[in-house]
Parts: structure tokens; C-alpha cells; sequence
């Protein structure tokens, strides 16, 4: 305390550690982000094909999966399965998970596509509880 200024404080110096956890972190969230948007795409073109809308409008439309599941029928989030088309023919066997005002089920959607046109084998609703429905009869 003689009159002499007091030294500046010393600056911290960060660790680089820091910047390589933050690096990180947004590498992962780029990832996850990626991952997402991927799904996403995924499950939009499942839900835009053809076999996806006649078995949910089927299903909507049948009077026994309405009694059995409770209406409003609704579709599910994660759809199971695979569509291939090539051109005018392809294949489908997808399996669409369904929720009403009474309990959960499942759609099957199998069929083929030969020149442009769908033929279904197979279009099942599989209520938690109760009986199979056979949309196809």
C-alpha cells in the first residue's frame, strides 16, 4: 500500500478440454438431428402410399373394428414393415399400429402392384383383444 497500482488480474485460461466436450456435443446433436430427420422422411413416404390409405380408410370404414377398437380409429406412430415399387409393380407388407376409445390393434396391409394397380392378399385388423377382422372379406 505505497502508492503502486496493483497488478491486473490474471486472465483464466480456459481449457481446452472445454472446447473439445463442446465439439462434441454438437457433433452428437448433429447426428441425433440426422437420425431424426431421417425417420421422419421415412415414416412421411410410408404414410403417403397407397397401401398405407386403403388399409387405414378400410379400417376407418369397417363397422367391426370401429365396435372393436372404439371410434375415432387413428393410426400409430411407428409403422413396421417394408414398401418396394419399381416403376409400375412392387410389394407391401407393412403393419400399421391402430388406437380407438377402447384399446390398441394392429393393421396388416400385404398385396402386390402389377401395372400400376394394388391387389391386396392380405389386410388384417388385430384388435388387443377379441377376434382378427379380415378386411379382405
Amino acid at each position: 500500500m505505497n502508492g503502486e497500482p496493483l497488478p491486473p488480474p490474471r486472465k483464466k485460461s480456459t481449457s481446452p478440454w472445454i472446447w473439445v466436450g463442446c465439439g462434441c456435443l454438437i457433433i452428437i446433436a448433429g447426428v441425433l438431428a440426422f437420425v431424426a430427420f431421417v425417420v421422419f422422411v421415412i415414416f412421411a413416404a410410408i404414410r403417403s402410399a397407397e397401401p398405407y390409405k386403403d388399409g387405414l380408410e378400410r379400417a376407418r370404414a369397417d363397422a367391426r373394428v370401429q365396435q372393436s377398437l372404439g371410434a375415432p380409429v387413428e393410426p400409430g406412430w411407428f409403422i413396421s414393415g417394408s414398401i418396394q415399387t419399381e416403376n409400375r409393380s412392387g410389394d407391401c407388407d407393412i403393419t400399421i399400429p391402430l388406437k380407438g376409445s377402447k384399446q390398441k390393434g394392429s393393421l396388416r396391409v400385404v398385396g402386390t402392384k402389377d401395372d400400376g394397380r394394388w391387389t391386396y392378399t392380405k389386410m388384417l385388423v388385430t384388435p388387443a383383444t377379441g377376434p382378427p377382422i379380415d378386411l379382405l372379406e
